[in-house]
């Protein structure tokens, strides 16, 4: 990767872009088709055979660019509660690959149903997902077979969530003045198993403007249901100047899963890092990118796919803030490491939300990296509407530390897990965790814990670089529990990469079902059933007759009393409510406030004559106002069929199927 700081003995930011015009697409038309060649990992022999370089250091440039400040605005970005959010999700952290004699390792991971493929600078390996190693090679052996030529640096891989297929890729690079080489080389397992056969490919993404010609460096790399796009800065060959900003290229996903890659290419030349989104579900037609555009806005690309088209289109977003952050953090021992630039380094997409990050400085005053992350709803965009940031927040080291590298993804309850580095006086390397409910304040984080320490006192790298990035990604079985990668000082202070999985969010299964101890009609006539009836969604049902009420129309509901059995604070609490009324009434759920002794009305659900479900999860904020100090909870579920016109309509059935609470203690 090439290396953009804003003031450390190395390197240095001068040029600023403040007349730079963001946002402009080229289209460069189709690139030159290759035909994948088959692979099979398991004609590797050994299976095990890690690859070791002699004090070789990633390929580092002076480049001269800078954000501009653009359009001031009043935005702030939130905080840290003053508690964790990260629960360990039940497998040990394992050692994933060690020290290659290549710094910076840039560890990348992707998770599978039953594998985990990490990469590094310059090794593959898979793993179980209790961290047996079943396979390791140096990756210019595992693409041997399309590109015996000299590899740079920067392996990323993923899980392809809705193909159900790993794909890794790295840049291959020769920088000569006449016959110069930059290239993707693309591995894609043929199955949810790495240890399958393989299709690898080669394809070029040398960019010839005018007489100038350009290679790749810092790819970003993302895929949706239709489309993979790789995205990478494009820097001068010998004998060529000039720096053309971000080339984009994208991937017909089915031609290029049966063999054969075709890209779709276009120049973004004011752009710089554009992050590619992995795009966890099998619906969203478009394919998001995001880059900075200057320190208080983010620029937003949306790939679209009609046929063999690519349409290429994008916005601006204001974000708060962010100042430079210095550039490096000094470690036990006065050891210098960098901590890169505020490039983006993450994009994940799921549910309508865009999510990225990257390192800022803790304020204006206090340049020691912190991890900034930002939430973007999509709102339909390009479709309709326009993309806004729904939330944002900055989690800050402790004194005398910095965090670095920050990687984000979100789970399918919209729990939010990010990782990065934390190095200080007295820290060598960590791997920290962090996340967010849905229910927690908004652009708040959980206070960080240590998913990593390092085994060495003091990491004795040759050179001062680390990271280049860490990664968190989401595990398709269950879509809640997140694997981090990152690194830290091994046994002998080189770096050593781990591998752990947390979870945010709480999986319905992992709570303690609350059923109703007993159950009183408040409004209507009790036709059948009883508190049994609520206990699951199982066709028995309370049914209640309606009654007219003056100045609402018809209501029917009941009031139920719920005993938490267990002692001591509640940590989680949901309701689960699934019932039937009239076409066009509605249930409205309140619990009772211990503190007012009233019932507040938590939120509404509409009705039809068919079943309905609804889940509710209270706020860590909700839960001591609706929680009595016996642990009790009191719920009235009340449904209406309004008056219209002064007109009451007809009396109706209340039927709920369940009404039950799941909770969960405070660990």
């Amino acid at each position: 990767m090439i290396k953009v700081l804003k003031s450390y003995g190395l390197l240095l930011l001068a040029t600023s872009l403040a007349t730079v015009s963001f946002g402009q697409v080229i289209p460069m038309g189709k690139g030159k088709s290759v035909t994948g060649v088959t692979m099979d990992p398991k004609k590797f022999s050994p299976q095990i055979a890690p690859k070791s370089y002699t004090r070789s250091v990633e390929r580092e440039h002076e480049m001269k660019f800078n954000y501009p400040v653009g359009t001031l605005n009043n935005l702030i970005a939130g905080g840290t509660l003053s508690e964790p959010r990260v629960a360990p999700a039940g497998s040990p952290l394992f050692a994933g690959i060690g020290a290659t004699g290549y710094e910076p390792p840039d560890p990348d991971l992707a998770v599978g149903p039953n594998h985990i493929v990490e990469v590094v600078n310059t090794n593959i390996a898979f793993f179980t997902k209790a961290g047996t190693k079943l396979f390791e090679q140096s990756l210019p052996t595992f693409f041997q077979s399309v590109a015996p030529e000299q590899f740079e640096s920067d392996p990323k891989v993923i899980y392809d969530q809705v193909a159900k297929r790993f794909v890794v890729i790295i840049l291959s690079l020769k920088l000569e003045s006449s016959g110069g080489i930059s290239d993707f080389l693309i591995g894609v397992s043929n199955t949810p198993d790495p240890t399958g056969t393989w299709k690898m490919f080669k394809v070029s993404n040398l960019q010839t403007v005018g007489s100038n010609i350009y290679w790749v460096d810092y790819p970003g790399f993302g895929y949706n249901k239709d489309m993979l796009a790789l995205a990478g800065n494009m820097f001068a060959m010998p004998g060529s100047s000039g720096f053309n900003g971000v080339q984009l290229m994208v991937f017909d996903k089915a031609a290029l899963y049966a063999g054969t890659a075709t890209p779709t290419k276009f120049s973004m030349p004011n752009g710089f890092t554009m992050q590619i989104a992995k795009t966890q579900d099998a619906t969203t037609p478009t394919l998001f990118g995001v880059e900075n555009e200057s320190q208080n806005s983010m620029l937003l690309t949306a790939m679209t796919k009609s046929g063999s088209n690519i349409t290429v289109v994008q916005k601006s977003v204001p974000v708060p803030q962010w100042e430079y952050d210095q550039g490096f953090v000094t470690g036990p021992g006065g050891v210098v490491v960098q901590t890169n630039d505020p490039r983006q380094l993450v994009a994940s997409y799921f549910n309508g939300r865009l999510l990225t990050s990257h390192a800022v400085a803790v304020s204006n005053s206090d340049g020691r990296p912190a991890a900034r992350w930002y939430d973007f709803k999509t709102n339909n965009w390009p479709t309709s509407g326009s993309p806004t940031l729904f939330q944002t927040g900055q989690v800050n080291p402790p004194a005398g530390h910095g965090y670095s590298f920050p990687a984000i993804n979100m789970d399918k309850k919209g729990g939010i897990g990010m990782t990065f580095s934390m190095i200080g006086s007295s820290t060598p390397g960590k791997v920290m965790g962090t996340g967010r409910r849905s229910t927690d304040p908004a652009g708040s984080m959980g206070s960080p814990i240590v998913l990593e320490n390092s085994t060495s006192g003091t990491y004795n790298g040759f050179s001062t670089r680390w990271g280049d990035y860490f990664d968190v990604e989401l595990d398709p079985v269950d879509s809640l529990t997140f694997w981090a990668v990152g690194m830290g000082a091994g046994n002998s202070g080189q770096w050593q990469t781990y591998i752990k999985n947390f979870k945010i969010s709480l999986p319905d299964n992992a709570l303690t079902p609350v059923f109703a101890s007993g159950i009183t009609t408040v409004a209507g006539t009790l036709v059948s059933g009883n508190k049994l009836s609520l206990s699951s969604s199982d066709g028995l049902s309370l049914n209640i007759q309606s009654q007219a009420v003056a100045g609402l129309g018809q209501v029917a509901g009941f009031n139920g009393v719920y005993q938490v059995p267990f002692a001591g604070p509640v940590d989680t609490l949901r309701v689960f409510v699934t019932c039937s009324g009239a076409t066009g009434s509605s249930a409205l759920i309140s619990l009772r406030n211990v503190k007012t002794g009233a019932y507040d009305q938590i939120t509404s659900m509409g009705l039809t004559t068919s079943m309905t479900s609804k889940v509710i999860e209270l706020s860590p904020a909700q839960i001591p106002l609706y929680v009595s100090s016996t642990n009790q909870v009191s719920m009235i579920l009340r449904a209406v069929s309004p008056t219209k016109g002064g007109v009451t309509p007809i009396a109706f059935t209340f039927k709920t199927d369940q009404a039950t609470l799941g909770v969960a203690p405070v660990n």
